[in-house]
């Protein structure tokens, strides 16, 4: 028996594109897979790929019937499974609207559906990846008086890590941008965020000109970490489980120079 894959970009525009696309074509959902698109991927044999280009108008309609046929709540789940790297997350929203189109609001009581249970390890990781970032995320002052932060996430969360910010320094102008995914969000003093994708701009090598005072905080904290440190009681396991590596890139305590 044939099956279909459809295949799309990794993005939830992608995802609803590829969903609108397989309620189009009108094969049995028992035989059609969505799957996100990666080079070199390997292809099953009995298997039909069909590539679907990512189409925001259609993104938008499935969007909305999510959220009207079965709850905003379950909307906001896929988005946050969504924003995760791994990529079983496209087929398993996929089911995920299909079971929640047949029972409404219900499907998020069906707790033990293996979509359901992928889902939820899917949108943990997220929650725990934009968790950290809040806590960790570092602000720097740069001469015009902007706070600039860098993150490197696995998953997409840097719209959920500025929401946060958002409410906490309204009153300031920032940028916080994810160095993996390319892209920014702009803050400006008591008004609302701006997001953007920088394809083009490498925010990893970028050249910061920091104030004064920045200079010197930088300078008293990183004198401060190295003296309070006492080296004969140093447990470096601990301090891996407590901060582990990834999420010490953009801390000056831990660059050299």
């Amino acid at each position: 028996m044939m099956r279909y894959v459809y295949l799309c970009e990794n993005s939830l525009e992608g995802i609803f594109s590829a969903v609108y696309k397989a309620y189009e074509d009108k094969h049995s959902h028992t035989d059609n897979r969505i799957q996100i698109h990666e080079p070199g991927y390997n292809q099953e044999l009995f298997c039909e790929y069909r590539m679907v280009k990512t189409d925001y108008e259609r993104a938008v309609k499935v969007a909305r019937t999510i959220r009207r046929d079965i709850s905003y709540e379950a909307y906001e789940f896929i988005q946050r499974a969504a924003a995760s790297y791994h990529l079983e997350k496209a087929d398993a929203i996929y089911r995920f609207i299909i079971e929640g189109l047949k029972v409404g609001k219900r499907v998020m009581n069906h707790l033990t559906a293996p979509f359901m249970q992928t889902l939820f390890e899917l949108d943990r990781n997220t929650g725990n990846e934009i968790h950290y970032f809040i806590e960790f995320l570092r602000f720097e002052e740069l001469e015009n008086g902007a706070l600039f932060g860098r993150i490197n996430p696995k998953s997409e969360v840097l719209p959920y890590v500025a929401e946060h910010f958002a409410d906490r320094f309204s009153g300031e102008n920032w940028i916080i941008a994810d160095t993996v995914h390319d892209s920014v969000v702009i803050h400006k003093k008591n008004q609302g965020c701006m997001y953007a994708v920088l394809e083009e701009a490498n925010l990893e090598e970028l050249t910061l000109q920091y104030s004064a005072e920045e200079k010197d905080m930088q300078r008293l904290w990183k004198l401060f970490v190295d003296t309070i440190a006492i080296r004969e009681r140093t447990n470096t396991d601990l301090q891996r489980q407590m901060l582990p590596f990834r999420f010490r890139k953009y801390m000056k305590e831990f660059q050299n120079g």
